[in-house]
């Protein structure tokens, strides 16, 4: 698995990100200039992700901001090109660690200065899918936290469960060689995708929030 390394210095706090590399041309790239801003800032999302996840175990790290062109070219790249990469205007990293320290993935959210328009959460699997349980975990805090606590109500597509999505989209990625699948729903005013890589280290899952066209 390629990652990036973010080594970020200020205010005598030293902080090492581990960032998987994206593949996200097509899919950033359409909500970013199609999409409207979420509902939430990106300091009180992250806060209250961090704060959730440490019920499951899991460690969130401070949060890293890019707003500076040439600090989002180098942390914040998800486009080739130039022209495209101009849509990232602003952006925060976060990165996810388990109970016994060992890297999980990181959150993302972009968007303008004021408001995010993405979330991407980004997990990577062994092959045999151990980290399931931490992945249900922080899929279903990003959801609960971001979108509504309202999807047992609701049911989005009749699912109706978070984790009854996650499962279904497992067996249908492995039900046949494919090397990408997508799963994508709405849910109170969001769009939600889950997205299945597989990779040379298992499988690289990606869940995606961004705010609907109305």
């Amino acid at each position: 698995m390629k990652k990036n390394f973010f080594l970020y210095i200020g205010a005598g706090i030293a902080v090492l990100i581990i960032a998987l590399v994206l593949g996200l041309d097509k899919d950033v790239e359409f909500v970013l200039k199609s999409s409207p801003e979420l509902d939430f800032q990106y300091v009180s999302a992250n806060a209250k992700l961090k704060e959730n996840l440490e019920i499951y175990d899991i460690s969130m790290s401070t949060t890293l901001e890019f707003g500076k062109p040439d600090l989002i070219a180098k942390y914040c790249s998800f486009f080739d090109d130039k022209n495209k990469q101009k849509l990232v205007e602003y952006c925060t990293s976060t990165e996810l660690r388990d109970s016994e320290g060992n890297f999980l993935g990181n959150i993302h959210m972009v968007g303008s200065p004021r408001l995010p328009k993405l979330v991407l959460v980004l997990i990577q699997a062994d092959p045999f899918v151990n980290e399931l349980p931490e992945i249900k975990s922080v899929f279903g805090a990003v959801i609960e936290n971001l979108v509504c606590k309202c999807w047992e109500e609701v049911k989005p597509s009749n699912i109706n469960t978070i984790n009854e999505w996650i499962d279904k989209h497992q067996e249908f990625h492995s039900s046949a060689v494919r090397p990408t699948s997508k799963s994508t729903l709405s849910l109170e005013g969001k769009m939600l995708q889950i997205e299945i890589t597989t990779n040379t280290e298992g499988y690289l899952w990606k869940l995606f929030v961004a705010a609907q066209n109305t």
